[in-house]
């Protein structure tokens, strides 16, 4: 124990020497660096290197410039045309053309997908169409069988629906001229029964106003000569109330008239309308023409003549024929 004692001892006591010597032996401390010159040098050297930079760009610039120059005289030289310069495009430039080219056989391949969608679209139409068409070919031949298999009268399904609509709408029109007739003959009616009472009962001459009167006893009755010296009496305010009422009544009977007329006249313009749609759809088909003019693409049963479209149920010149007679009504 104690041997080791003193071993550790001696160890100890040799290392604080070696500590001893170390430090005498040292070289001094540095002295402490100053941060604001370290600062200024940095910023001085920052600017030196920014001149530099901005010395070798300019002299890079002007390296390219030259060698565009060499470039093009060369490429002069060897071509002997004064205008190849103009046509001579740098790097960068070509760079820039092949991004652009790239992009533009983009576009034409995304344009071509779409022509190509497009010509699929328009086939799967073409091909719905002829579908529809034969099966109104087919419908139309049914129809013209059903219906005896006349050749001089050949049936159109779109005719018949067509004419349909305008059967409704002259049904309709004419129910409303019914009422009002049925109106003003219930007017006539009360006015003759009014008239009837008051020739019973000796008043025959005391009021001759019925409620109806006519353009002629209307301007007869202001033309005459009493007319304007009428005395103020109940008797008289009671004839110029009568008037004012019949004269209403005339008034709003016109413009029933007017309305009906309208609303007939516009019925026959959407029917003229509808047929000269249809005689278009039919020129532009090829199963209709004009005549004396040849006619190459009607088929089988479905050739619509002029002459068998005219003597349809719709009869374009029948229907013209009214509405110029309802207009000049």
């Amino acid at each position: 124990m104690a041997n080791q004692l003193r071993e550790r001892h001696q160890g100890l006591k040799k290392k604080y020497r070696e500590l001893i010597l170390v430090r005498v032996h040292s070289p001094p401390p540095a002295p402490q660096v100053n941060l604001a010159q370290l600062l200024r040098d940095s910023r001085e050297r920052a600017k030196q290197l920014a001149e530099e930079v901005k010395e070798l760009t300019q002299r890079l610039a002007e390296a390219q410039g030259d060698n565009k120059l060499l470039r093009m005289t060369i490429t002069r030289q060897r071509l002997g045309d004064e205008e190849v310069g103009v046509r001579h495009f740098p790097a960068h430039e070509r760079e820039d053309l092949v991004c652009q080219l790239e992009r533009a056989g983009l576009q034409m391949e995304e344009m071509e997908h779409n022509v190509k969608a497009l010509t699929d679209e328009l086939q799967d139409v073409k091909a719905e169409r002829n579908v529809f068409r034969e099966k109104a070919d087919r419908l139309n031949v049914e129809l013209n069988h059903i219906l005896g298999n006349r050749e001089a009268r050949i049936i159109d399904v779109d005719a018949l629906c067509m004419e349909n609509r305008y059967l409704h709408d002259r049904f309709s029109q004419l129910q409303e001229e019914v009422n009002l007739l049925k109106s003003n003959i219930m007017k006539y009616k009360t006015a003759l029964e009014r008239r009837k009472n008051s020739s019973t009962y000796g008043k025959s001459n005391s009021s001759p106003l019925t409620g109806v009167l006519s353009a002629k006893q209307v301007q007869e009755m202001l033309l005459e000569e009493q007319g304007c010296s009428l005395p103020a009496t109940p008797q008289s305010i009671s004839d110029l109330k009568s008037l004012a009422t019949a004269l209403l009544e005339t008034i709003h009977e016109k413009n029933l008239v007017i309305q009906h007329q309208r609303h007939t006249n516009r019925i026959l313009g959407n029917r003229v309308a509808d047929l000269e749609r249809k005689l278009k759809t039919l020129e532009v088909s090829g199963l209709w023409s004009l005549p004396g003019k040849p006619n190459h693409r009607c088929r089988g049963a479905v050739q619509v003549s002029y002459r068998s479209f005219t003597q349809t149920p719709a009869q374009f010149l029948t229907c013209k024929n009214t509405f110029i007679s309802d207009v000049s009504v």
